[in-house]
């Protein structure tokens, strides 16, 4: 079975790049012993035309415009098709709807998505009520052209279901994997009695208002002035730091020194705390667990599938504010052999769902029984 992987915005060579999840997920599939080639990334660069409409789209919203330029739907489709007629794929393979959207072809296609557009821009508008109608329009071509989808969560599959008219039995669900190489996870994890006296948090992210920044400093405050020593360290942004709340910065992944570093970050707290306003699915819960840190995160986008409540983390109701993370977390430092089951089982979920060979094990395997199956009948 040879599988064409369709790249979008970012290389699959470049662990940098975006989330970094093309670049493993490629990887993955690889190091599974798939055969593979990859087409892409494209060039996004907008043209003449596009480009003055855009101007004109700054002034009239203070949203964006569409994630992809029509420009780059051109682009990808002709790579696409190009690479299709010498690579002879028996499946076109993507995460990214760019290069499909114009794309006509004979090779099934299995589209990989966290979220849809519609559910999305819904839960955290980000683009324009047009651009995002173009989006979902774009995106309703993809999934009518997929024999097969594979998502993150089963808010996902339902919104495909009921907002795209797909068939629930053409879509698999394969949760989001820790991006961390096996190397830098620690093989065995300590599980002995925590140290509560100073209470530890993590946090990883990039965007302060929608991963929820505002709503874990004030966590820390509300444990401060209740008495609980609290610190919390924030990785992934650059800040004023103060004695409870540290900015820890960025760090390249495609660097080995600041990738052991990043993964040391994770040896550190009791907690990743991950207050999202939206997360279609997180890595950095997945990465939390490879270490046994539990997330304490909450039901928005698809959270709810890639942090299981009481068995990797904490999931409470969508947007719930700093004093219900207060109360989880004073729950557990008073009950310090729950956290410590909660710790246990978080690693055990890493070991068997929450990692990139696992991932693409499951997703070679499904490719592997639809399509055989097919070639049978």
């Amino acid at each position: 079975m040879k599988i064409l992987y369709a790249a979008g915005r970012y290389s699959p060579l470049n662990h940098d790049e975006g989330s970094g999840t093309d670049y493993c997920l490629y990887h993955a599939l690889k190091g599974q012993g798939a055969e593979i080639d990859f087409v892409g990334p494209f060039d996004d660069t907008p043209s003449a035309f596009e480009k003055v409409y855009r101007k004109f789209h700054r002034l009239l919203s203070k949203r964006r415009p569409a994630k992809y330029t029509a420009a780059m739907l051109r682009r990808g489709s002709r790579a696409l098709t190009d690479k299709i007629k010498t690579y002879q794929p028996d499946i076109v393979f993507s995460k990214n709807l760019s290069s499909l959207v114009l794309l006509k072809t004979d090779r099934p296609i299995v589209y990989m998505l966290d979220d849809a557009v519609v559910d999305m821009n819904r839960q955290w508008p980000t683009f324009s009520k047009f651009e995002a109608w173009r989006m979902i329009q774009w995106e309703k071509k993809v999934v009518a052209k997929a024999s097969y989808i594979i998502t993150r969560s089963d808010t996902t599959a339902d919104v495909l279901v009921k907002e795209y008219g797909f068939p629930r039995e053409k879509i698999e669900i394969v949760y989001n994997s820790c991006s961390l190489p096996e190397r830098v996870v620690p093989q065995k994890v300590d599980f002995s009695k925590p140290d509560f006296s100073e209470l530890r948090l993590l946090l990883v992210g990039r965007e302060y208002k929608r991963k929820g920044i505002d709503i874990a400093i004030e966590v820390v405050r509300l444990l401060n002035e209740q008495q609980i020593p609290t610190k919390l360290h924030i990785v992934g942004m650059t800040g004023e730091s103060t004695d409870q709340v540290i900015y820890i910065g960025k760090f390249k992944k495609s660097d080995e020194t600041q990738l052991k570093e990043y993964a040391s970050q994770y040896y550190w707290p009791h907690f990743l705390i991950h207050p999202a306003r939206y997360d279609a699915a997180p890595i950095v819960t997945t990465e939390a667990a490879a270490f046994g840190i539990p997330s304490l995160s909450d039901n928005v986008g698809g959270i709810g599938s890639t942090v299981k409540d009481k068995i990797s983390g904490i999931v409470l109701p969508a947007l719930s504010p700093a004093e219900e993370y207060v109360k989880v977390i004073k729950y557990y430092m008073e009950h310090p052999d729950e956290y410590v089951t909660l710790r246990r089982s978080a690693r055990v979920r890493y070991e068997k769902e929450l990692n990139w060979p696992a991932a693409g094990k499951h997703i070679l395997a499904f490719l592997s029984q639809k399509f055989e199956k097919k070639e049978a009948n």
